[in-house]
This record gives structure tokens, sequence and C-alpha cells, in this order.
């Protein structure tokens, strides 16, 4: 059964008309009056008609969802068998439609495809499947050669897996430079259906400063064009004089357009401030009445946006979800925002203050589930100058030690004495907190030179002891056997291949920890060449998680400044991670079952996430890392923790999907941000 709608097909490639795929339900769904509604968060459905589709060739898959929705990453499986498949994560209808570029396997049996990760109604429907072309796939590969070569090369000696990573990588991005041609090819078509009762929907007043004489117009034109009928303008500002005023007079001739020097504003239920030369989005409204409608315990929320230079380009702004911390020091929300009518506090029609501070005011002043994000480029705002400016570095965050604040560093190692000694050495004679001890967890060192290092270091530090941890390595099992030897109230794993920079990275990182409303802190961390290796993971990552930003240079700020500020990430590295002992045990440690080498710290970060405990990327606390230096690093092949990763993915599959920290409109496959 397939959902009908009046959207018309586009195809892909070639440019020619072709008919929809038709799609049914295989699990958790139910068709609903031409729409689908799921039954369960992850609802399943099988495309039918795939004999077409040829083993092994590379082809587009381009789909559409309500726009009026929250854009999620689609889960796309391919069947093989009975009980053999393969997932991979497709890239979100940011636009409206998204596209995906990947292999069809051999032997497939079947394909399902989850639009969505909710209960409730949702529409969806495939638009083209098509074979890719030559000229796409040498475009490609001149943007990204290396990849490419690692996918043709691999594929010649069998090792298919590691192939269709490599294509992923090679295929699964485009430059921001291309987002105007990039959106049109998705904005082609899509479904806009709303899904509240828009007859008896809020009144939304929007509040537009005047302060440009040339700009009136195009704002206000922006908001007559909106789907969303029950608003109203008010004016607001110093009488403007030329064609600013002649603009004003000509708009407030239609009764929906107020002067706020002459009348005051009927109640609204939404407000939101613009400025002169600000545009929305023709379907910006009606997505803010959507969201509030299915969130109501939020009042204050905000959407992407596009920056828009003097020569017209554009810069979308992709935004993470509600990020207090990252709001606090390097703020990134700015005034793409509609709030309720009651954080009003007298201070709506004053004209004293600039729409941005005090909107960043009320940020400050909303908890944690009260501010919800629209994951849309709803605005348009012209790159002014003159912004409030945004701090430069964060060194001056106050720091204050948490009593009882005892701290127990946990460092597993086996052998490779070249590593640890630096690294014990770094911690110290550079470590400025006064009260940590040191547990090396030794698993089975059998190089005469460890155990020298480790006499030495125990007779001359009484704050290090060497503990035992024989039999195979497992990660997880040694760190939660140091644990029951720990003295201190907060616990640091930390990799044996790193050195301290920052003397007071305890300080920094606890200031965190302690809050009672953190879980698991994480630290910058740079490799050698002082490039940045880690500073947040981001979830779905090149298939499972990865560390986004990587290789950058240290001085680059990153997406939204996040390389160099602090911020909430949904996992960090168990190179460095610092978390307070009572609730580490209470989440029962690390998975050493199922998770004994890899993946097992974002899991922890995961699990601590379940029982209400963010994580913070605390990027003043830095240390190198010569990552993976002491298990050999390198390429891997898939099949190495390949239990590991497939666990993962069954037990956290929502989070590799939409990583609320990470823009759906980015790629999974790039360090930079990039469109996927």
């Amino acid at each position: 059964m397939t959902p009908e709608t009046s959207i018309k097909a586009v195809a892909i490639q070639p440019a020619r008309p072709v008919s929809r795929w038709p799609v049914a339900p295989a699990r958790d769904t139910l068709v609903e009056e031409s729409r689908f509604r799921a039954v369960s968060a992850e609802p399943w459905l099988r495309v039918e008609q795939i004999t077409s589709l040829v083993p092994s060739s590379i082809v587009h898959i381009r789909y559409s969802t309500n726009y009026y929705d929250d854009p999620v990453r689609p889960i796309l499986r391919f069947w093989r068998g009975e009980d053999d498949f393969q997932d991979q994560v497709m890239p979100a209808p940011y636009e409206g439609s998204g596209i995906w570029t990947g292999r069809v396997p051999k032997g497939l049996t079947g394909i399902w495809i989850s639009p969505a990760a909710r209960a409730g109604p949702f529409d969806f429907v495939i638009e083209a499947i098509e074979r890719v072309t030559w000229r796409f796939l040498l475009r490609k590969a001149r943007v990204s050669p290396r990849r490419m070569f690692y996918a043709v090369s691999a594929r010649l000696v069998g090792l298919r897996e590691e192939a269709d990573l490599n294509l992923r990588w090679a295929l699964g991005s485009e430059p921001l430079a291309t987002y105007r041609s990039w959106k049109a090819e998705r904005r082609g078509s899509g479904i806009a259906v709303p899904r509240a009762d828009w007859s008896q929907g809020p009144p939304i007043t929007l509040v537009i400063q005047i302060d440009e004489a040339s700009a009136v117009d195009a704002t206000c034109r922006s908001i007559v064009r909106q789907s969303y009928p029950h608003w109203r303008v008010v004016f607001q500002g110093p009488a403007p004089a030329g064609d600013a005023h002649a603009s004003r007079q000509t708009w407030l001739r239609d009764p929906r357009f107020g002067d706020a020097w002459t009348e005051s504003a009927e109640a609204s239920r939404l407000i939101c401030h613009l400025t002169a030369g600000d545009e929305l989005e023709p379907h910006a409204l009606g997505c803010f009445v959507e969201h509030f409608a299915c969130h109501p315990e939020q009042t204050i929320v905000y959407a992407d946006d596009i920056l828009v230079d003097a020569d017209g380009g554009e810069l979308p702004r992709f935004k993470p979800n509600w990020s207090p911390t990252l709001e606090k020091y390097g703020p990134y929300v700015g005034r793409a925002v509609l709030f309720r009518e009651n954080l009003d506090s007298g201070w709506r029609y004053a004209g004293t203050d600039r729409p941005d501070d005090l909107l960043h005011g009320l940020l400050e002043q909303s908890s944690l589930g009260r501010v919800g994000h629209i994951r849309r480029a709803l605005f348009r705002f012209p790159d002014r100058s003159g912004a409030r400016p945004v701090p430069q570095t964060t060194q001056d965050i106050n720091i204050a030690v948490a009593s009882g604040s005892r701290v127990t560093l946990i460092i597993p190692t086996r052998d490779r004495a070249d590593l640890l000694e630096p690294c014990l050495r770094s911690i110290l004679n550079l470590t400025s907190h006064g009260d940590f001890d040191i547990l090396v967890v030794d698993n089975d060192s059998a190089e005469p030179a460890t155990h020298d290092l480790f006499r030495r270091f125990s007779l001359q530090y009484a704050r290090l002891k060497v503990v035992k941890s024989p039999g195979p390595f497992n990660f997880a099992a040694i760190c939660n056997k140091a644990v029951d030897r720990a003295r201190g109230d907060f616990l640091v794993f930390l990799n044996n291949d790193t050195t301290i920079i920052t003397p007071d990275w305890i300080e920094k990182l606890q200031s965190f920890a302690k809050r009672p409303d953190v879980g698991a802190v994480g630290a910058r961390l740079l490799y050698p060449s002082r490039r940045l290796q880690h500073a947040g993971l981001v979830l779905g990552m090149g298939g499972i998680a990865g560390h986004f930003g990587a290789h950058a240079a240290p001085e680059a700020p990153g997406w939204h400044r996040r390389n160099l500020v602090p911020h909430e990430t949904l996992a960090v590295t168990g190179a460095c991670l610092m978390v307070e002992k009572a609730k580490f045990l209470a989440v029962n440690g690390f998975d050493a079952a199922h998770l004994p080498v890899d993946l097992n710290d974002v899991d922890l970060c995961l699990r601590l996430a379940e029982r209400g405990w963010r994580t913070i990327c605390d990027t003043r606390a830095e240390l190198f890392h010569h990552e993976s230096a002491s298990r050999g690093g390198g390429f891997r092949l898939q099949r190495v923790y390949q239990r590991e990763r497939t666990y993962f993915a069954q037990r956290w599959p929502n989070a590799i999907r939409d990583d609320p920290f990470f823009s759906p409109a980015l790629s999974l496959y790039a360090y930079s941000a990039q469109l996927w």
C-alpha cells in the first residue's frame, strides 16, 4: 500500500520523470488516511519491486518526508537473508527531500527503511532509485581521491566492507559553499501537511526593529508570504525618515501591521523579534506552531538560519540542539527565536535593547527542558557588523574545587615504558591539583624496562601505586577492577599514551564533573603535531562514532567554536575521561561483557545520559594524545571489534542516527562541517 500525495516526483540522474517506488508497512507501522502511523519508536517500511536493482551497482535513493516534522536521518536496511541484514544511516530530509548514495549489496532479498524515530504519524515517499553516472563518480574521485582509491583497492582484494566504508566517505559529503545548489536540488519536492489544527492556532506577534532604511520591504514581504495565517506585525524603534518612513506607512495600510508608537499590541501567545532586513522562509511560522504544539512544555524555541553577505552569498548556520554550556561560552542561538508570551518582562516594545541581547538573556534564564530547536533553516539574516561579540577565550571561567575532591587517575598499561614514563612525568611534574593519586594498572607487562619503571616511580612517588590485572586485554574490566581500589571521589580514566599540557586540567574537568546534572567530562586532545584529535565525539560519524573536527589546526574554532569552548556532547573518549565515582558505580561502570575494548567509553556516556547526567567536553583542559599508540594504531579491518560494533549499533540505534548535538544537515562522513 502506497501513501498518496500531490507532490510531483523528481528524478535525480538523469533528469527525467520517474515513477515513485512503492513502500508498505513492514513492522510497527500502520497506514492511516494516506499517511503512516508509527506504533513504536522504530517503525519500518518495506520497499517493493526491488528486482530491478542490480547487485553491486551504485545508486541514488531520493525520498521525501513532511517539512513540518523533525528531519531525522532514516535507517536503510539491506536484507541478504532471513537473519542477515546491513543497516546504514541515510541523510536527513533537511530541505524536504534527502538523497542517499551507495552500493546495492550482493544477495539482496529486501530493503526496509525506518524514516521516523518516534511513535505517531509520519509521511514518507521514495521518489526515485536510479544508478549514478560515471560523471558523478569521477567528480567525487577528484574531490576525495584517497578514499576512492582505498574503496577500489579494497574491493579488488575482496575486502568488501572496507571498500564500501571508504566509498561512503568518498561519496558522503558536499562543501558548504555548494549550499545554494544543494538546497535547490532537495527542494524540488516535498510534503508540507500541517498536523496541528491551524484554525485554532496561536496568534503570533512579530516585532520589527526598524534601523535600516532599505530593508523594511524585504522583511514584510517575507511575512505576508507565510503559510501560517495568524500573525500581526508591530514596528518598533524611533520614527524613521525617508524611504524607511514611506515603506512603514505603506505597510501600515494593512490592518495586520501596527505602530508601537500609537497603539499597544494585542495579546499574543508567541512572539518573534526581527530587525528590518531579516527574512522568514515561507513555512517558518508554521514550523514553529507545529513544534510548540508537539512540545507544550517548551517556552522558547530557536531555528537554524542563513547568513547572507553583501554579494548574496549564503552561509547556512546549522545548530545543535539546546546546549546551554555552548550558549554560555560561545553563543550560537542568535535571533532565530520565538517564545511564549509568559516570558515577557515588560521590555517587549520598549525599544531600548537589541533583540539578540534580550533573547540571550531569556536563554540564560531558561531551564534545560524549556528550550527547543527546529532543525531547519527558517530565517535569513543580513551579515551585519557590530553583532554582539563572541567571547574569544574561556580561560577566565571561574573554577571552584569541590569539597572532598580527591581524584584517582586510572592508567591501564601493558609494557610500552616509552609511552608511560612521559605520561607519568607530565602528570607528576605539571599537575597543579594537590589531592590526587595514580593507579597504574598492569596488564601482563613483560619487558624489563617496564618493571624497572614501576619500581622507580613507586619508590619515588607515594601517590603512585601499581596494581596487577592479568589476563586478556579487556579495557573495561581492567578499569572496573581498578575503581574498587580507587580512593578518590572523582575518577579519571587516562590512556598511557597521553601527556599533560594544561597544569590545572584536573580543576577544569572537575568544575563540571562535580555538578549534579553532569556525568562524564572529557578534555581537548591534540596530536603531537598540535593538530586537533578530540573535542567530543559525534555519534553516527563513519557509521558508529567518530572525532568530528579531527586534524584541524589548534587555533581553528570549528563548528560553532566547539573546538575552543566547553560544550555538551553525547560522548567523550576514554583516553581522558573524568566522572564522579558515585555516578560511575550507579551505572555499573564500563560494560566489560559486551564492550571489552571498543566503544565502552561511548556506551558509558550514553548510560549516564539515561540517568539524566550530561556529558561535557571541556576544551580548556588540554593533553597530547598519541592516539592508539599503545595498541598499534593504523588501519583496522572491519572484522576487528565487529562484535562490539554490532552490539553497540543494536543497543543505541537512535543515538547513531540522530546525535542531538550534531545537525542532521551535516555529513557523517567528513571531519569538518559539510553538507550531506
